[in-house]
Order: structure tokens, then sequence, then C-alpha cells
């Protein structure tokens, strides 16, 4: 059982750095810029392996498996929240380089979609969020605080959700924010509502 976890809040590494896929990439920024998330409060844990995913909530004595498989690389411990909750998350950005003067001016942007037993984003959860920095040193940090109100729906599907952060770099007197990366956080809400003791 993640310590981490049951104590509220779980850092999570991230899965994936997206390639350069369109004109306009900072790709060579990259390895300049981290980007770490943050799952505050989840009211359990959801751990998932090549049987499928056990949802936990031992404040209630609760769990439910389900025989839902996901790709290997989404396999292991997430925080797990239930319908009609708000997950809340932050985002802390750091440039990364020790020296010279040069800061970024960045966007970033937070989508939160279903991830499909496939691995790939399915169903909408929020609206984009969105936050500018304009002004990251060298060695500086900024974090950033979002959140995403799990509204009742017959629609959702149990399982793993995803947080996919993309970071743009911000060009003076362009309108075009040049793409520098997206990596990807995971979390979860079963299809249900907290159980009652």
């Amino acid at each position: 059982m993640n310590s981490n976890l049951i104590r509220g809040v779980l850092a999570l590494s991230f899965l994936a750095v997206a390639p350069a896929l369109h004109a306009g990439q900072h790709v060579g920024e990259a390895d300049k810029i981290e980007a770490n998330v943050v799952f505050n409060g989840p009211s359990g844990q959801t751990t998932t392996d090549a049987s499928g995913i056990t949802y936990r909530a031992p404040q209630w004595n609760w769990q439910f498996f389900e025989p839902k498989v996901y790709p290997p690389e989404y396999r292991g411990t997430y925080p797990l929240y239930f319908v009609g909750q708000t997950m809340s998350f932050t985002v802390t950005v750091k440039n990364k380089t020790t020296q010279g003067n040069k800061s970024f001016k960045i966007r970033v942007k937070a989508l939160n979609h279903v991830l499909e037993t496939n691995g790939s984003p399915g169903m909408e959860l929020a609206a984009p969020q969105e936050w500018s920095v304009d002004s990251l040193g060298p060695g500086e940090t900024r974090t950033l605080n979002g959140s995403v109100y799990i509204a009742p729906n017959p629609n959702l599907p149990s399982g793993l959700d995803l947080t996919r952060v993309r970071i743009y770099h911000l060009n003076n007197g362009s309108p075009e924010a040049g793409f520098i990366r997206e990596d990807v956080a995971v979390w979860c809400p079963p299809n249900a509502g907290p159980p009652h003791p």
C-alpha cells in the first residue's frame, strides 16, 4: 500500500513525453523544462495489473474488482476519487537550466480524459485548463492549481483517467505558441459515489 497515497497526496512521475508532431515545435527545450503533478486529497487508491483493476477506499473498508485490463505502461497504483467529488491537482513547472539568464515564457495546458483500454484518450472529463507563466528563469519553479469536478454521468466509464499536461513556449510578437512537450499523469474514478459506512 502506498503510504504517500494514504496521507492524501501522491506525486506521480510522468509516463511519456509526446514526440514532435507538427511545425513550430520547440522540442530542443523539452529537456530544459520539468513538470510534476501532485493529486491532492484522494479518497482511496486504484491498482491495475494484468488481471484487471482493483478500487480501494480504506476509510470505508470498501474494495471492488473489475476485469478491465490496460496496457502494461499503465499498470500501477493511482489516486482514486469518487463521482460527485472534486479531483484537485497541482502542476509544478521548473526551468532546469543552471547557467545563463534565459527565462522561458510558457503556457501550460491541462487536459483531462478517460483512458481507454487501448491506451488512447477517450471522453473529455472537463474543459481544458490553461495558465501563463511570463518568466521562468534558470532554476525557478512555479506551481499552478487545477481541479476537475467529477459530475454524475451514466456514460462515464469506471477505470483510469489521464491528466495530460502540455507546455508551450510563448514567443514575443508571435501569436503562435511553440509546443515543447506533453506529459501524462494518471488517476481514477470508479463509476460510483462514495460508499456509505
